[in-house]
């Protein structure tokens, strides 16, 4: 096993550094699976300057679970992402656009390679330059990165290797909603219009929705008025759940049935990839999109991935608003993470939620204390870092200030990131190749 995996890596090696001297990328990588949990830096990379090999080294920092980031969808869909400026990109879709960023790596080409039809690794290739995507150039450079590779197969004794694009369906998880009784009664009752509804109609959705992970933390008088006016929608594969203006506040939607997949586009003539699935009984609403407000040409939505997908729409009456603000509605980590950099009362003030239920998601997340004041003073640094790079024109005190800007982003990103995409090793230290 040992001999193969060697023989792996070379290979892997070989092709990363051909791939990119032809194809004009000066940095690539090579992740693999950690069992079946996340991806982490398999130590096969191809950087071709100082910049490239710092990021690399930053990059020993994180892991990714499914279909989370660049690397976690790669793998889960087994199609290939092409991003034409990741530097850019919020830290939901690309976690590591700052460090990107100060490396100078722009364009990023990632595709999933395969053995025998099994998943071995998932090799990003990233160039200097803002490239947009075009189909005919992600096709002619895939099937470029395919010939080399074939080519080095060859020479170096490893067969059955090749890049792939066919996006393979992942394995639905089971069904937490199930099928039971409970369930039919529910949806009997929701079919009807709110208005026309009886007692026992109420009492069979609220029976339902103990069985919701949205439910865990509402009071009785809420829980009531919520299972009155829910609606259950049935969803077309491919269409969109949301109807704005009207679902934008104080409405959340959980799948029953089925599944739906917040899709992203990162450029305005890009694909289309899943940045979030939600599988059954879990929730989603518009402000998870919010998320990626904020950068030109990013787009995204939540649609129904398969057909006779059905959600529950379950809105909040203005007479119960206050009251829910002291419960720990369903948060992203992401989300949260947005307003890291305030205090937590101001954090608990503009998503509409008290102190304690602030507290509440904080532990649920694992975050022990606010991080708002240690990113305040990772920012601050990096702004000085920055002035700094602005003021000189030497090169190497140019390249040992990038450095320390890449460490400081580093410990920023552990504060900020969800605790999953944090490898368990201390802070990998970016040092000049000479040193």
């Amino acid at each position: 096993m040992g001999g193969e995996n060697a023989t792996l890596e070379s290979t892997l090696s070989a092709a990363l550094r051909e791939v990119s001297t032809r194809c004009n990328f000066v940095h690539a990588e090579s992740l693999r699976t950690a069992g079946e949990s996340c991806l982490v830096q398999s130590g096969t990379t191809y950087s071709a300057d100082q910049f490239a090999a710092n990021f690399h080294r930053a990059s020993l920092n994180f892991q990714y679970p499914q279909y989370i980031c660049v690397p976690g969808r790669v793998w889960k869909t087994q199609r290939c992402e092409w991003h034409q400026d990741v530097s850019a990109l919020p830290t939901a879709v690309f976690a590591r656009a700052e460090i990107a960023k100060v490396a100078e790596l722009r364009a990023c080409f990632a595709l999933p390679l395969c053995s025998q039809g099994h998943l071995v690794s998932v090799v990003l290739f990233y160039s200097r330059s803002v490239i947009p995507y075009d189909e005919r150039l992600e096709e002619t450079i895939f099937s470029l990165a395919n010939d080399i590779l074939g080519e080095v197969c060859a020479r170096l004794g490893h067969a059955q290797l090749q890049f792939v694009n066919y996006g393979a369906p992942a394995a639905p998880k089971k069904g937490q909603t199930g099928n039971s009784k409970i369930l039919e009664s529910a949806k009997l009752a929701l079919q009807l219009e709110p208005a026309k509804r009886s007692r026992e109609d109420v009492d069979n959705i609220i029976k339902f929705s103990k069985r919701l992970p949205f439910f865990k933390y509402v009071v009785n008088a809420c829980r009531e008025s919520l299972c009155r006016n829910m609606l259950l929608l049935t969803l077309s594969k491919g269409e969109g759940v949301f109807r704005l203006p009207d679902d934008e506040e104080y409405v959340w939607f959980i799948v029953i049935k089925g599944r739906c997949d917040m899709m992203v586009r990162s450029d305005t003539q890009g694909k289309q990839y899943p940045l979030r699935i939600f599988e059954e009984g879990e929730t989603f609403a518009v402000p998870y999109l919010k998320l990626l407000t904020g950068s030109g040409g990013i787009w995204a939505d939540v649609v129904a991935s398969e057909p006779g997908t059905i959600v529950a729409r379950v809105s909040v009456e203005e007479r119960h608003r206050g009251d829910f603000s002291s419960l720990t509605k369903p948060l992203l980590y992401e989300e949260l993470a947005k307003y890291f950099d305030v205090s937590a009362d101001e954090a608990a003030e503009a998503l509409g939620v008290c102190m304690s239920a602030i507290k509440k998601i904080c532990r649920r997340h694992g975050i022990v204390r606010w991080p708002h004041r240690k990113l305040l003073s990772a920012n601050k640094a990096v702004s000085v870092i920055e002035s700094k790079i602005s003021e000189t024109d030497d090169a190497t005190m140019i390249e040992g200030l990038r450095i320390e800007a890449i460490n400081v982003l580093v410990s920023k990103l552990r504060v900020v990131l969800n605790p999953a995409f944090i490898a368990s090793t201390e802070v990998v230290t970016t040092v000049p190749i000479d040193g």
